[in-house]
């Protein structure tokens, strides 16, 4: 585990190298207030992806009605993110070194990989999209072909944006988050009017309802495991430097709304075109695909909104990546993490960009078996978010390793179907529900006579 820092060589300044790692944040240290975190939030889901994921809501053949059902519930699970960042608040600690306390530290190291996994997965997804729109960005400005050297060029971009942001730190990303709040997210407010007028308002409005089961349940798991899901790790590495008597309230609204508000805007937006573009769920680059449908003035616009807004949650992802390596127990100070990040990444997304195919698809199997390793984990966490149980982490390791199998056994994916995929699980992607309810179960039985120490206040 990494130990703190001199007080005095521990600063978390604008501009400055962050030097703190996973050590608690002293009360003198501490700043900024709960109203932060909106803007943290807001344009971290900043995101044209989340134009597909709606995109992928309307390809279950869900009726309007259903499918906003869906975004109201699938997104309304962001309120996890906000509970899970009040330890962050109570104890100066980020997420997974908090997480230690209940899993212990050998089991901790394993819940930090499997952050760390998903971080990475998701950095080199950012960078992938990013990567496709400078390209596009480089051709419509400068005429340059779509070939793999300018493709090449366009990760390069992307990649040292990313990761020279998360390498400052959290002060350096709280500012930068906000003004890109500000001004992309207006000018997305711009971009998403100008895409409505291809919306089939007829086709949308009278489109018959579709299946329950094999439909609004699936959909609902796809637009979690997206958006809070992918989170759920991170959390506390934002509000860890909040004063202490910070209002529990306040963070949990601001984090909650910030990350809502954004998301079913752009999720919404991609549910209406889903109709009138039936392979913008499925296309190898969807930021080309939408490009076309935009006046001339809006293209390059659309273009830096959608690498700004893609990357700045890329940046957090990044940020909260180097913490989970910490976690983990790599020692190293907190700005090498990002370097071994940007390898893998940048690694990985040559890869896709070069090599592979079918985009989508593998991203939607990597979300759905990674998901089923973070429910478990959300789990456990839900239930110590004000409590710091005095016992060995064996309970939460059995109870994570029970739901994390069930979560696998039941998921079917193009790159792999657990052998209790059929029926209900078959095409409705409860998987990680299952796992989720699972170890919640076994994990509060197990300690249900425990004695626990709630956080002072």
């Amino acid at each position: 585990m990494n130990v703190s820092l001199p007080l005095s060589e521990s600063r978390d300044c604008l501009w400055q190298v962050e030097t703190n790692g996973i050590n608690p944040i002293s009360a003198t240290a501490r700043h900024g207030s709960a109203h932060d975190l909106f803007w943290v939030w807001f344009a971290g889901n900043l995101s044209f992806t989340y134009v597909v994921i709606g995109a992928v809501v309307w390809s279950y053949g869900l009726s309007l009605w259903q499918s906003l059902l869906v975004l109201a519930i699938g997104l309304s699970s962001f309120v996890v993110i906000g509970y899970l960042g009040l330890p962050g608040v109570d104890t100066g600690l980020p997420t997974m070194a908090f997480s230690a306390r209940y899993f212990g530290k050998r089991g901790n190291r394993v819940m930090a990989l499997v952050s760390w996994l998903n971080m990475v997965g998701w950095e080199t997804i950012v960078l992938i999209i990013s990567s496709f729109t400078v390209a596009t960005m480089l051709h419509l400005i400068f005429g340059v072909g779509s070939t793999a050297l300018w493709l090449v060029v366009s990760l390069g971009i992307s990649g040292l944006l990313e990761l020279s942001l998360a390498f400052m730190g959290h002060a350096t990303i709280e500012y930068l988050q906000r003004w890109v709040s500000y001004i992309f997210g207006f000018l997305t407010l711009v971009i998403l009017l100008a895409l409505l007028p291809h919306v089939n308002w007829h086709a949308v409005w009278y489109h018959p309802s579709g299946p329950w089961l094999a439909g609004v349940i699936p959909s609902i798991s796809v637009v979690v495991a997206v958006s809070a899901l992918s989170w759920v790790t991170t959390a506390a590495d934002y509000t860890r430097y909040l004063p202490k008597g910070t209002s529990h309230r306040r963070v949990v609204s601001a984090t909650t709304w910030g990350a809502i508000i954004p998301t079913v805007l752009l999720m919404a937006v991609g549910l209406l075109l889903g109709q009138s573009a039936p392979t913008l769920a499925s296309a190898t680059n969807p930021v080309e695909l939408l490009l076309h449908w935009l006046p001339t003035w809006a293209q390059v616009p659309y273009l830096l909104i959608t690498m700004v807004g893609i990357l700045a949650g890329g940046v957090l992802c990044a940020y909260s990546s180097g913490l989970s390596l910490l976690a983990a127990g790599i020692k190293m100070p907190r700005s090498r993490t990002i370097a071994v990040d940007g390898v893998i990444s940048i690694t990985a997304s040559l890869y896709v960009l070069l090599i592979s195919q079918g985009f989508i698809v593998n991203f939607e199997g990597f979300l759905s078996l990674v998901a089923a390793l973070l429910a478990p984990w959300a789990a456990i966490a839900l239930l110590n978010i004000r409590r710091s149980i005095k016992i060995s982490g064996t309970p939460a390791m059995v109870s994570w390793a029970a739901g994390a199998i069930l979560g696998l056994a039941t998921t079917s994916t193009v790159v792999f179907t657990g052998p209790l995929a059929v029926g209900i699980f078959r095409q409705s992607s409860l998987g990680y529900f299952a796992g989720f309810a699972v170890t919640a179960l076994i994990y509060r039985i197990w300690t249900l006579n425990q004695t626990t120490y709630p956080f002072p206040q």
